[in-house]
């Protein structure tokens, strides 16, 4: 028996999916604070030639991170080093900063310093995503220019004979980019959500994290072991020792699955025992370099999110831009279909005259299909790139947030006029593209039937229809505990919504975070569900597990579960069948 344990456990926002556990490793922000020194004006030419030496050398550190950057993240999050660099470049700024330095005649590392603050000070007060993000870019855009301006090297994740969980309030792109090369298998922030530039790169490298965890770097100590679940939001300090054992024993078995994965999948059947078929496909949100070995096994595309292309811009990106973005997934994906799904934002990501920071949830406020059909331009432009982009493979198209079925209509409406124009223009596209929507309001399963009248599949996704059933903001460590995806409610509008598809002849799929767990399956399997979308790196164990199920059996397991009063009795039904 375990003796009583400090364990700590913490609740923040999952920034990437993932298991890992190691020795705690505090990664403090060493910002060089320098003291302001009066210097003679026969000194100001030299203190202006050290900063232009120290922006040249910042320039070529950070094309060179750019440059590694497309070839591990893509093109499109490799823009972020973009926005760097013209932060670094800029001229009114510079120009204030050698002005400052020949009017008080003072170290140009002070007055650096000085006009920094200033801008930061001024950004501060606003509370849109899109400038949190850029003062992100300025403290680390500023600390390489201090740095090299002192000689001073910057703080880099070190290696260590142990896998390290890395802490800091918060960590910057290349912070990121250099974990990949050391012994860093996690990380956790008390700042930062979940389309910040820390989730974009942990996700694109495949690096669980964790963020928005408050006053974590209060609660942890240096060496303390950890063990952190992306998935779940979920970080525990100091485990005991059976805790620390069974979590070591599931990070080592996800390894293996891991690697098994692009070698195994494409020689497994998605079928039952007993014949029926249920496709495994992936979830994606940037391009990698894994799309090409994911596509080579044979898996195709169940959900791509799109918003990789305005998250990376902070601007929504032009016709001609998104057509080669579209283009290039789905020749890279080959004979294999990729579903895209329209942007979904929320009012809380949006910049320039699109932000709206009165909205106090913008969970429920304005976003996705709602904001695409207020401002059609927008879709317009993204339903041409997508069409235009079908004419070089497989695509779907999938609108979200649906909750009405006028939505679906008008968005039909937007879509077949871009036919018509795109076919005057005698531009080539698949005329009988695939048109689907995300199932994720308790409003579109009661409508589900009508629904399906309109469009060829339905895709469930589970992480919202949990948050909006629930009434439980998924992104809120207060609320937590009863953010419950097992909950017989959450599974009896995923059990309708299948139905409602089937009634209609139409394919449904799940693409929530439930559909790469696989403890849930069998429960999916049971229910009906026609294909599984999940991140990679639950695929080859959740397609090891379709050919062991017999769907006859399963949908009796299934009809046990929706038969449940609450997710603690289903959470127990899955975990023991699961564990025999």
């Amino acid at each position: 028996m375990d003796k009583v344990s400090d364990t700590v456990t913490l609740y923040g926002i999952s920034a990437s999916a993932g298991l890992a556990c190691g020795n705690a490793f505090i990664h403090y922000e060493q910002l060089i604070r320098v003291p302001a020194e009066k210097i003679q004006s026969g000194e100001v030419k030299s203190q202006l030639s050290r900063l232009s030496r120290a922006v040249l050398k910042s320039r070529k550190e950070l094309e060179t991170l750019r440059k590694e950057a497309q070839g591990s993240v893509g093109a499109d999050l490799s823009k972020i080093f973009d926005a760097q660099l013209m932060i670094l470049e800029d001229d009114d700024f510079m120009d204030r900063v050698r002005q400052a330095v020949i009017a008080k005649l003072q170290n140009v590392e002070f007055v650096y310093q000085e006009e920094v603050d200033k801008t930061i000070r001024a950004l501060s007060r606003s509370k849109d995503e899109y400038m949190r993000e850029m003062i992100s870019d300025i403290n680390a855009v500023s600390a390489r220019l201090l740095h090299n301006l002192s000689g001073v090297e910057g703080i880099r994740q070190r290696k260590a004979k142990s896998p390290i969980i890395a802490f800091a309030r918060s960590f910057s792109a290349d912070d990121i980019m250099n974990m990949r090369k050391s012994s860093v298998v996690g990380f956790v922030t008390e700042t930062g959500g979940m389309t910040s530039h820390m989730a974009l790169f942990a996700k694109a490298l495949g690096i669980p994290a964790i963020v928005g965890v408050k006053e974590c770097l209060s609660r942890v100590k240096p060496n303390q072991q950890v063990c952190i679940d992306g998935s779940a939001g979920c970080v525990v300090i100091s485990p005991t020792p059976s805790e620390w054992k069974l979590f070591r024993r599931k990070v080592d078995s996800l390894k293996r699955a891991e690697k098994k994965l692009f070698l195994a999948i494409s020689g497994l059947k998605s079928e039952t025992l007993d014949g029926r078929k249920v496709d495994v496909e992936a979830n994606l949100e940037v391009p990698t370099e894994n799309d090409r070995r994911i596509a080579d096994a044979g898996i195709s595309v169940g959900l791509y999110r799109t918003e990789f292309l305005y998250l990376s811009h902070s601007d929504f990106p032009d016709e001609q831009e998104q057509v080669e973005a579209y283009s290039k997934i789905t020749k890279a994906f080959g004979h294999n279909h990729v579903t895209l799904r329209t942007f979904d934002l929320g009012g809380d990501k949006f910049t320039g005259h699109f932000r709206d920071n009165g909205e106090s949830n913008p969970a429920l406020g304005w976003r996705a299909i709602r904001f695409s059909l207020d401002v059609p331009k927008t879709l317009r432009i993204q339903l041409r790139a997508m069409l235009r982009a079908s004419a070089h493979g497989k695509i779907k198209i999938m609108f979200p947030m649906i909750s009405t079925v006028e939505e679906v209509v008008r968005a039909k409406k937007i879509l077949a006029g871009v036919k018509k124009d795109l076919m005057s223009e005698k531009i080539p596209f698949d005329e009988d593209i695939p048109i689907g929507v995300m199932v994720e309001v308790p409003s579109a399963v009661v409508m589900a039937h009508r629904l399906a009248l309109e469009v060829d599949f339905f895709s469930i996704g589970t992480n919202d229809l949990t948050q909006y059933t629930l009434a439980a903001d998924r992104g809120n460590a207060k609320v937590a505990k009863l953010y419950r995806p097992f909950h017989p409610a959450v599974i009896t509008l995923i059990h309708q919504t299948i139905q409602a598809g089937h009634d209609a002849n139409i394919s449904v799929a799940v693409c929530g975070e439930m559909a790469g767990d696989p403890k849930a399956t069998r429960l999916l399997v049971g229910l009906g569900v026609d294909s599984l979308s999940a991140n990679p790196g639950s695929i080859s164990i959740i397609k090891s597990l379709i050919p062991q199920i017999d769907y006859e059996k399963a949908a009796v397991f299934a009809k046990s579960a929706l038969s449940m009063q609450s997710a603690e009795e289903v959470e127990n039904l899955l975990a023991d069948d699961f564990n025999t």
